[in-house]
């Protein structure tokens, strides 16, 4: 086990040698992901385990953390908290990808393996569309919000289609 990540790897001699590797990432490192959460000062745990199942190089490994996303209803920090299992086959054609039954493919295009983007790939498929409290936001922060009915009254007297509703109603 090693508690550092190398950028790249040669999946390979790592599923050959049945290495293993864990530690955490941190959110700033990974840049597309970086720009779906709102706080990048946190990390996820993770762990990965490489080795062979027939002639086919197997990445297996497990995530885990909280990131900080924008509730699409009220914009407001949403915490999403991150289990993640899965398991990968290394492919080098998209005929290698369709024969896969209890894998996802991973294509390799070249000798190396980058673990980041692994990894990044991984969290960002787990995320939602649309990131959303459980509750009804909306209505939550309105009885929560002590100026909304002041405002609120305010605005109806200061509307200025007001003027129209009285001609509407009066004939004139």
């Amino acid at each position: 086990m090693s508690d550092k990540f190398p950028d790249h790897i040669d999946p390979l001699l790592f599923a050959e040698r049945r290495g293993a590797l864990s530690g955490d990432i941190k959110i700033a490192a990974l840049e597309r992901l970086s720009d779906s959460v709102i706080d990048h000062g946190g990390s996820v745990s993770v762990k990965i385990e490489f080795g062979k199942e027939g002639k086919r190089i197997v990445v297996a490994g497990h995530i885990e953390g909280v990131v900080e996303l924008e509730c699409q209803s009220c914009l407001q920090a949403l915490t999403w908290p991150l289990d993640i299992d899965f398991k990968l086959a290394v492919v080098s054609s998209l005929q290698e990808a369709k024969q896969l039954d209890d894998c996802e493919p991973l294509l390799l295009d070249g000798d190396t393996l980058s673990l980041n983007a692994v990894i990044e790939d991984e969290i960002l498929l787990a995320l939602p569309d649309y990131p959303r409290h459980e509750h009804d936001c909306l209505a939550h922060n309105r009885s929560e919000d002590a100026d909304y009915s002041a405002t609120d009254s305010q605005t109806k007297a200061n509307n200025p289609f007001s003027v129209l509703a009285k001609l509407k109603k009066t004939g004139d």
